[in-house]
């Protein structure tokens, strides 16, 4: 009997897209010898949904748990950019939230899980303190634009081999080890672009396994776009045959298909939230019908914006 133990992190905004990112990891885990302890960390103010993710747990798997935890943040204070909220930090509080659990697979909520976790959940970390996908940010173009940030002498070396935080396979005794509360705290506190995912990057640069592209493909990426992973070394040509043609997690990192329903690969997660009775009436499909997102105009003072703006941060 193997147990794959997940976390989700959210507050009041995404109690709706939590039960939908818990419906299908349950989906696809779930077999008679594999199944789920999820853990759900979450604000006062979302702790209602407890009992809708309690029937969606017992709907799919008798034999599976969730466990709610309602905290107040230890990061509320930290740096916010880029439209996301202080609830992003709160990864790195888990080995603290989580005292008994020595190793969790951390999911952001704006994932749709299409095949099998377990290969991710018995990778090897050793005494690594992570295992993580590649990033965008590690890429030449990306990288230079972000290489006169302040901060960036403290990503050295990470270039080609920066991670995106959205799944985490955390070695959360590692962690407790190393003792990297202060220095996450402290570096909570600085203005970083990227957030959790800069302090991550920064402090567990030398402790990191890398998985493979499938297993967090990141939806506003079009397939081209994924071409510059092979072309600079981020992935072999057969992980990202591989990520391209059956991903087993898809992750909405831009634009949410239950804001946007034509944003890029948004058809598919429309698809399983209208498959599944439980998950009727959670979103409204009309609206984000409706919704496309930027006009042209709108992308191109943004771009502008972005290429002649001085101060970054």
């Amino acid at each position: 009997m193997e147990t794959i133990k997940a976390v989700f992190c959210f507050d009041e905004n995404l109690t709706a897209p939590v039960q939908a990112a818990v419906a299908s990891l349950l989906d696809n885990c779930v077999t008679e010898s594999v199944h789920c302890e999820i853990h759900c960390v979450c604000t006062q103010a979302a702790v209602w949904v407890q009992e809708k993710l309690r029937q969606v747990v017992s709907d799919r798997d008798s034999q599976s748990a969730l466990v709610m935890h309602c905290i107040e943040n230890p990061y509320a204070d930290s740096y916010e950019v880029r439209g996301i909220s202080t609830g992003a930090y709160l990864r790195l509080a888990l080995h603290q939230i989580l005292p008994e659990v020595d190793r969790i697979l951390y999911l952001d909520v704006d994932v749709l899980i299409c095949g099998s976790l377990l290969p991710l959940w018995q990778t090897d970390l050793g005494d690594n303190l992570l295992a993580a996908v590649k990033g965008p940010v590690g890429l030449s173009d990306k990288w230079e634009w972000n290489s006169d940030r302040p901060y960036w002498n403290l990503l050295a070396g990470m270039q080609g081999r920066y991670i995106n935080s959205g799944v985490l396979l955390m070695n959360l005794a590692q962690i407790r080890r190393r003792q990297l509360d202060r220095q996450w705290e402290e570096l909570g506190k600085e203005k970083l672009y990227y957030q959790d995912q800069d302090i991550l990057n920064i402090t567990c640069k030398d402790a990191i396994v890398y998985l493979p592209l499938v297993y967090n493909r990141l939806s506003y990426m079009h397939v081209e776009d994924y071409h510059k992973f092979v072309e600079e070394g981020l992935c072999t040509q057969e992980e990202y045959d591989e990520a391209m043609k059956a991903p087993v997690i898809l992750h909405y990192a831009g634009d949410k298909p239950w804001n946007r329903y034509d944003t890029n690969l948004g058809k598919i997660w429309w698809d399983y939230v209208n498959s599944q009775p439980d998950l009727e009436g959670l979103f409204d499909e009309e609206r984000a019908r409706r919704n496309h997102g930027p006009t042209l105009a709108d992308r191109a003072v943004r771009k502008l914006k972005k290429l002649f703006s001085r101060e970054k941060l």
